[in-house]
């Protein structure tokens, strides 16, 4: 399914939670009459997409759109974000889907599901894959899931643009994917970021483990992975802190291992990449609703 031109796109939220269930409650087969982002916080999900299974866990995210037949499941207590959307609607007016999801039958749940692309330009067709994670996903859809449950005046088109937004980052991430001659020439930097990011790593130390200048690397790796040295370091430093949190480590022991001089530094960098405290993330909320 392509759904034209990138700066073209009048896209709409239909529906945005965040919202929390139990294992052995699923969704489906079902067909909706949109586009969905599922994206877990914490937990795990399975997503069946036609004969492709895809095991959803924190921070990670799955997308479909509107032909497809699918089941979503609950393996482990999940919490997790909600998200409705049409690609291109002359109002910014939310329509829930709820009254236009439909059963799917025992045939098209075994139907390969149709891919969704775009034509960015610059780059050409870009594909939104099924299963993906993406750094900064988890606070655009905080906001968003806000701005909708709160109505505040002019929210629809603020919604729009914070969906715009969201689509850009994903494009944007899958844009910036190059080949692999590319990611070979910075895995040392990636690696040992990723191996001892608890180090507050200088470019000039980077390149140097890549055999770089220091200039000619910043370009390199800002055209491989979509954003600079230093913000890959962050949120590889959040992606292990949430890995932590949800195991049951103290925030103390989290920002120590991390490199974080205070409980304080490392609580308000967590909220910045979020939308969440280190608390509120490890959290799970009392009510449900359904995706």
């Amino acid at each position: 399914m392509h759904m034209g031109t990138f700066f073209d796109l009048t896209p709409t939220v239909n529906f945005a939670s965040r919202s929390y269930s139990e294992p052995g409650d699923r969704w489906g087969p079902r067909i909706i009459p949109d586009s969905q982002f599922f994206c877990v916080i914490s937990g795990e999900a399975l997503l069946q997409l036609g004969p492709d299974r895809y095991p959803i866990l924190p921070g990670e995210c799955v997308f479909y759109g509107s032909k497809t037949a699918h089941v979503l499941s609950v393996i482990r207590p999940t919490e997790f974000f909600s998200l409705h959307f049409s690609w291109h609607e002359s109002s910014p007016e939310p329509v829930h889907p709820a009254y236009l999801i439909r059963d799917a039958s025992p045939d098209q749940i075994w139907e390969k599901a149709e891919s969704c692309q775009l034509t960015v330009s610059g780059y050409g067709d870009v594909t939104i894959p099924h299963h993906f994670s993406i750094a900064g996903v988890e606070s655009l859809m905080m906001r968003i899931v806000k701005e909708y449950q709160n109505e505040y005046v002019g929210y629809p088109f603020v919604l729009r643009a914070l969906l715009m937004e969201l689509i850009t980052v994903v494009v944007r991430h899958l844009g910036n994917r190059t080949s692999g001659e590319l990611i070979s020439k910075i895995e040392p930097a990636l690696a040992v970021m990723r191996e001892q990011s608890a180090k507050s790593w200088s470019v000039a130390e980077l390149a140097k483990l890549c055999g770089y200048h220091p200039n000619y690397f910043t370009w390199l790796f800002f055209r491989e992975v979509g954003k600079n040295p230093k913000q890959y370091l962050i949120d590889e430093r959040i992606k292990q802190a949430k890995q932590a949190l949800l195991k049951g480590d103290s925030i103390e022991s989290i920002a120590e291992s991390l490199g974080y001089a205070s409980i304080h530094y490392f609580s308000n960098n967590f909220k910045k990449e979020t939308g969440l405290t280190p608390s509120e993330f490890r959290q799970l909320p009392t009510t449900f609703s359904p995706p």
